[in-house]
């Protein structure tokens, strides 16, 4: 697993870890923010009954002892359901299913709207409010006091809560996941290309540095022969046309890898414009003419070419055909003709030569491949001219197609992009 896969996939987790815990974080609030509305809204109830339940009983009697069957009537009439009043320990009334017990009950004047608490009997979950009073007769000494219950069973919130927290959380879990995915995705989408010119880059890199080897191994040695043993003249200059050689190889090569590189690179931007195909073509012969001709060969224009417009980029377009145009000399044989063409969508180089093999049509595209070895270093070819001339295809939006029979001669094609 590479760089951006790794980092894909550590986002793509993170990001899962993160909105899975915001998602649990916020439905947990919303089941405590319902819990604590219906208590707020139970309570009120409650101190609402209780405060009518006292201006009734106050109405009701003008007894200054009021006796407990008394303000059980009144508690009975004015209380909602599931109330429940003691007095002291005793039970005076209990219109709720459950026995409730006043030990631990932990009272507190600030409680708003009054005191609660929740408990889980014979599983069931019950809110339970309660409130304290005195007795309602003034200046008579009294040893105990009146405790008010409501009681609310909540069961089926907490079990309905309980299913929606689940599903939510699962639609969350399974909502993450995707995000997670749908990331993973565009990243690998963002970075693919990236990701092929890194390989092609290092492959380019790789091939460099063994290319290198050789010529750099052979100047180093001659170079030590020169310093360390006397050698004749003729032995001398020899060494130096060997030195002299190389070195030319390989600027070249750190020329043509210069120019290779930068067409790799994704902030590669071309200057496209109407570019006329005969002044393109007159560019091109100007530069490999004179070549062609000390080779004795024959350079033809061909196609339709007279007055036929294309937009390129013409400096990348001229490199294009001498890269064809020099290994089509390489591949041809003194007397032999090499053609450059045009058509409505299409220009081409094509000549009479060795040909390519029909299964080393698509390698010879690799950056220093080279399908007779021997020959080529010794034409000086460094396998760099058809992977300089694809990527140049490339950046044009266009694409190029090797046509090739062994002992008659190859045609490259470059086929620009159709608007």
């Amino acid at each position: 697993m590479n760089m951006i896969k790794k980092i894909a996939l550590t986002a793509s987790i993170l990001l899962f870890v993160l909105a899975q815990a915001f998602s649990f974080y916020v439905i947990y609030i919303s089941h405590q923010e319902k819990i604590e509305l219906l208590k707020t809204h139970e309570g009120n109830m409650f101190e609402k009954a209780i405060q009518e339940f006292r201006r009734e009983l106050s109405k009701g009697t003008y007894d200054p002892f009021v006796q407990s069957h008394v303000v059980t009537y009144f508690f009975r009439k004015y209380m909602p359901e599931g109330s429940a009043i003691y007095y002291g320990e005793k039970e005076l009334f209990n219109s709720s299913s459950y026995t409730l017990s006043i030990e631990n009950l932990e009272f507190s004047e600030e409680a708003y709207p009054c005191n609660y608490k929740l408990e889980k009997i014979n599983g069931h979950y019950l809110q339970i409010y309660f409130m304290e009073s005195d007795p309602p007769w003034p200046n008579i000494k009294h040893d105990e006091r009146y405790v008010f219950f409501h009681v609310k069973d909540i069961t089926s919130l907490f079990q309905k809560s309980f299913y929606f927290m689940i599903r939510e959380m699962l639609i969350a879990f399974f909502a993450s996941f995707g995000m997670g995915l749908l990331l993973i995705y565009l990243i690998k989408k963002i970075t693919k290309p990236l990701q092929a010119i890194n390989e092609a880059q290092r492959q380019l890199i790789g091939s460099m540095s063994h290319e290198l080897k050789t010529p750099l191994t052979a100047i180093r040695g001659y170079s030590e022969t020169l310093l360390g043993v006397r050698l004749s003249k003729v032995q001398e200059e020899k060494a130096l046309l060997y030195i002299n050689h190389e070195s030319a190889r390989l600027s070249r090569l750190s020329e043509k890898m210069m120019e290779l590189t930068k067409l790799y690179e994704p902030e590669c931007k071309i200057l496209l414009q109407e570019v006329s195909i005969e002044k393109l073509f007159e560019a091109v012969t100007n530069s490999v003419g004179h070549r062609i001709s000390e080779k004795g060969m024959k350079f033809i224009w061909e196609g339709n070419f007279q007055e036929k417009k294309m937009f390129l980029d013409e400096d990348l377009m001229t490199s294009f055909f001498i890269n064809l145009i020099n290994n089509s000399i390489m591949a041809s044989k003194e007397g032999s003709r090499i053609f450059i063409g045009a058509d409505d969508h299409r220009l081409w180089v094509r000549d009479e030569g060795c040909g390519i093999p029909i299964e080393e049509v698509d390698k010879v595209k690799k950056a220093f491949y080279r399908v007779d070895k021997s020959r080529s270093r010794k034409s000086g070819n460094m396998g760099l001219g058809l992977a300089l001339c694809e990527q140049i295809a490339t950046v044009h939006q266009g694409c190029m197609q090797i046509e090739s029979e062994v002992g008659k001669g190859t045609k490259v094609v470059f086929t620009e992009r159709l608007q």
